[in-house]
């Protein structure tokens, strides 16, 4: 796709609080051996000689400004440690246990765990309509689909679009919605049936936030502290911001001074950034936490749910989020449990969740059966890198059972065979029903290399794959696992290496590729049929009635290509001034231009579909020659095929 065109695709993968590195490949630490015994620990001082090496050649290849990293097994922190800046004026450093960092998704685990308890409590019911607990305004509409359960909430099976542009972020606390206001005035629509495919979803979790408020009978920020971060000791963690004395989120002055800015990485320095306010979109992304709390947090969870003998959640219920993954797109696809993402480190499972703001990139990996937990936090927008991967890092160069088993080798033959994988793939998390469909739309090219992998280009990076059995692939670095999809025998898409979303195969108009080339095509047309209309003028026209219908037929296409060519500057300059936006389109989207832009576009939409009623008349002309008619036949195809486009990708007043 064009550079704008991604560079928007990635303010949204931030925007959405999604791990933006699940599917990058990670570099195969050197062998270590993991210590063996009961009593037996890693070595903190080999721990942080290489966490350290790791994040001094990150931050230098990236340019991060600073990380935060909670490192612990199950007797305690095995290195708790910042790096870099939390502020540049006045300088601050990064300190473990005095700097919050915003962990964006992370904060939906926090979510998931109160519904966990309040289902082991029997308050909740798996399988019951999310309806039976929501008060009446937040009821969700019949629309055509079946109910949406629980179950569909924990697992982002409820079927919902995505968006983000104008909503999911605020610069200024006055414009921070209550979660009740946001559920109403930014409810997605639903495209698919629930149950179908794990599509990650915002939307979902903050819903879920409002059926334990409900049925708890208490203010969800309240009821996490309560419940969850008070018995855990996790004093400087929590979901409330700077929101003022007047919201009852507001977090108070005892956290004033502890976050560090969130930076974006600008002429080889670090530009500061406002404070992003989620209060609207809470449960799914607000909270504020520093590593040593993280620690705290992750000891909870290796210690499947009791943290310094203090049992924080059942036993029976931590049972349920160890079991067998509550859905899987395919059998082979990363699972979800009760909100976790289960992903497998060669013999091993975890339990994880990735999150990111505008400026942070979050990642929080535990695995209980080792006994081992990583948090890493960055605070610049060149950090996701680092928190996708050095989890991964840590579990391969400690312990033998989370290192992959080795690749297959591609079969001589393989390359032929792999040809039906090959193509372009549209992914589901996307909008569907508004203009932001064009800036959310994002596409995979899926090849096959002439030795025998498959090739994923995404996001823009490329990574490959070895076919391991029938429509599953292992990543040749890192540790995921592609798994394609069929339908009565056809290849229909494949599930993203974490699980959270499904490429579809694409068809012709199925790529913002698409759009812009059919725009491109009406410019060259307009200026075509402007050129020819300059190079006739003067010259002698028929008198007769068709003469005088073919001559206004090509009069009109002449407006016509005007109308095509004003428009597609004021969206050009619209779109532009989009882009350049960088992550303040998140905040700024829909911009007046943009509006006005797609305003203009009825008056070239209308006069094509006059210049093909009025086809016929040109047709007959007799002073028309035959390459003339064909000329002002296809000009007049070109529109239509750039009206369908600006149809189908939603460019239209009414859409944004």
């Amino acid at each position: 796709m064009p550079s704008s065109s991604r560079r928007l695709w990635c303010v949204l993968l931030s925007a959405a609080l999604a791990l933006c590195g699940g599917a990058q490949a990670q570099p195969r630490p050197p062998a270590q051996a993991a210590p063996t015994g009961s009593d037996a620990r890693l070595d903190p001082q080999d721990v942080s000689a290489y966490v350290d090496g790791v994040v001094d050649a990150y931050r230098r290849r990236y340019g991060i400004a600073g990380v935060t990293v909670a490192v612990v097994d199950a007797q305690g922190p095995l290195l708790l440690k910042g790096y870099g800046l939390a502020r540049q004026s006045p300088p601050r450093a990064v300190a473990p246990d005095a700097t919050l960092f915003r962990i964006g998704s992370v904060s939906k685990t926090f979510t998931y765990l109160e519904a966990l308890k309040l289902i082991d409590a029997g308050r909740l019911q798996l399988d019951a309509p999310v309806n039976d607990y929501l008060p009446a305004e937040l009821k969700l509409p019949d629309d055509g689909y079946p109910p949406v359960l629980l179950r569909h909430l924990l697992t982002h099976t409820a079927g919902y679009e995505d968006s983000a542009f104008g909503h999911l972020f605020a610069r200024d606390p006055k414009a921070a919605l209550s979660v009740r206001d946001y559920l109403v005035r930014h409810r997605p629509q639903r495209v698919r049936a629930p149950g179908t495919h794990a599509v990650y979803s915002n939307y979902s979790v903050v819903l879920l936030g409002a059926v334990l408020e409900r049925v708890a009978g208490v203010p969800f920020v309240a009821l996490i502290e309560r419940d969850l971060f008070a018995p855990m000791g996790m004093r400087r963690t929590t979901f409330r911001e700077p929101l003022g004395a007047q919201d009852p989120r507001n977090v108070g002055a005892s956290f004033k001074g502890l976050w560090s800015d969130g930076h974006q990485r600008s002429q080889g320095g670090y530009a500061r950034q406002d404070f992003e306010y989620i209060a609207q979109v809470g449960p799914a992304g607000s909270v504020s936490s520093d590593a040593a709390d993280m620690a705290r947090y992750l000891r909870m969870l290796l210690g499947r749910g009791e943290l310094d003998g203090r049992r924080i959640v059942p036993a029976a219920a931590f049972a349920r989020l160890e079991a067998a993954p509550l859905f899987r797109t395919a059998p082979d696809a990363t699972g979800l449990a009760y909100g976790f993402f289960r992903r497998d480190y060669g013999q091993v499972r975890s339990l994880e969740h990735g999150g990111a703001t505008l400026y942070f990139h979050s990642n929080l990996v535990a695995v209980p059966e080792l006994g081992f937990g990583v948090f890493v936090s960055t605070n610049t927008d060149t950090g996701a890198r680092l928190a996708a991967e050095l989890p991964g890092l840590l579990l391969q160069r400690y312990f033998e059972r989370a290192r992959p088993a080795p690749l297959p080798r591609p079969a001589k033959d393989s390359a032929q065979a792999l040809q039906p994988y090959a193509g372009q793939y549209l992914g589901e998390r996307r909008n569907y029903r508004d203009f932001e469909k064009l800036l959310t739309a994002s596409n995979a090219q899926v090849a096959v290399t002439d030795d025998g992998y498959l090739s994923l280009t995404a996001g823009g990076e490329t990574t490959r794959w070895v076919l391991e059995k029938p429509d599953v692939f292992r990543a040749v670095e890192g540790p995921g696992r592609l798994a394609f999809l069929r339908r009565d025998g056809a290849l229909t898409g494949f599930v993203s290496p974490y699980g959270h979303d499904v490429y579809d195969r694409a068809g012709a108009l199925d790529s913002a590729n698409a759009f812009y080339v059919l725009l491109a095509l009406a410019v060259l047309t307009a200026l075509g049929v402007l050129t020819g209309a300059w190079l006739r003028r003067g010259r002698a026209r028929g008198d007769s009635l068709r003469a005088q219908a073919a001559h206004r037929s090509a009069r009109l296409l002449v407006w016509t290509a005007a109308a095509w060519l004003l428009f597609a500057v004021m969206f050009g300059v619209a779109f532009a001034q989009i882009a350049s936006a960088g992550n303040d389109a998140v905040y700024t989207y829909p911009t007046p231009l943009l509006r006005a832009a797609l305003w203009a576009a009825l008056l070239p939409l209308l006069l094509t579909l006059i210049s093909v009623v009025l086809l016929w008349p040109a047709g007959r002309a007799p002073d028309f020659g035959r390459w003339r008619k064909l000329r002002h036949t296809l000009a007049a195809v070109a529109f239509v095929l750039a009206a369908v486009a600006l149809w189908v990708w939603n460019a239209l007043p009414w859409r944004l």
